[in-house]
């Protein structure tokens, strides 16, 4: 009789072992499902260095209607004046103007020369003139040029005719006419008496 409560008891041991190593594992495996899953780790992607831009400096802009910039007028020297007339070269249609006043029905017998000069400044030519044919020499003063004179000299350094009146367009052959007797290369003398700035002069013949 002892003998079977005792091995009654062993088997109830038995079960509640069971029982209990059933419960410790269901615990355990519960336990794990509650942890977060394990995300794979990436390692970071190391980003090229970036080189540093230089820093950009900003150019003032042209604005519209400015002027562009003009040097500075040196001592002594006056001033240049945009030209007035059409085309913009005042000389040229200076020149132009007088030969239609003076020199009417004449032809130029060679390009028109010029230069600048200051005041009582000279500068001479050699023109060329044939015997036989008759020739008005006119020069123009540009703007600044107050009083222009003319000389005319023959191949032998004499003097022919001149134009020395106070304005600036010189007129030789005006008041009397220029029809030279001997060929030759003539000196011109062109004479900046008062003012200064660009002439210009040419020969006119028939």
């Amino acid at each position: 009789m002892m003998a079977r409560w005792i091995l009654r008891g062993v088997a109830i041991a038995s079960v509640l072992v069971s029982y209990n190593c059933g419960r410790r594992n269901n615990d355990s495996n519960n336990n794990n499902s509650n942890q977060p899953a394990m995300q794979p780790t990436t390692a970071p992607v190391a980003q090229p260095p970036v080189a540093a831009q230089p820093p950009v400096v900003q150019q003032p802009a042209m604005q519209p209607g400015m002027p562009p910039a003009v040097a500075p007028t040196q001592p002594g020297m006056a001033p240049m004046q945009a030209p007035t007339a059409a085309g913009g070269d005042y000389i040229g249609s200076q020149l132009t103007m007088r030969q239609q006043q003076f020199a009417s029905g004449m032809n130029p017998v060679m390009p028109a020369a010029r230069g600048t000069l200051a005041t009582s400044g000279t500068q001479n030519y050699s023109v060329p003139l044939q015997a036989g044919h008759c020739y008005k020499i006119i020069g123009v003063g540009g703007v600044g040029v107050q009083d222009l004179d003319l000389k005319l000299y023959d191949p032998a350094n004499t003097a022919v005719d001149q134009d020395v009146a106070t304005d600036n367009f010189p007129v030789i052959g005006l008041q009397r006419p220029l029809c030279p007797t001997t060929a030759g290369a003539y000196r011109l003398e062109v004479v900046m008496y008062t003012g200064q700035g660009e002439y210009g002069v040419q020969v006119f013949g028939n």
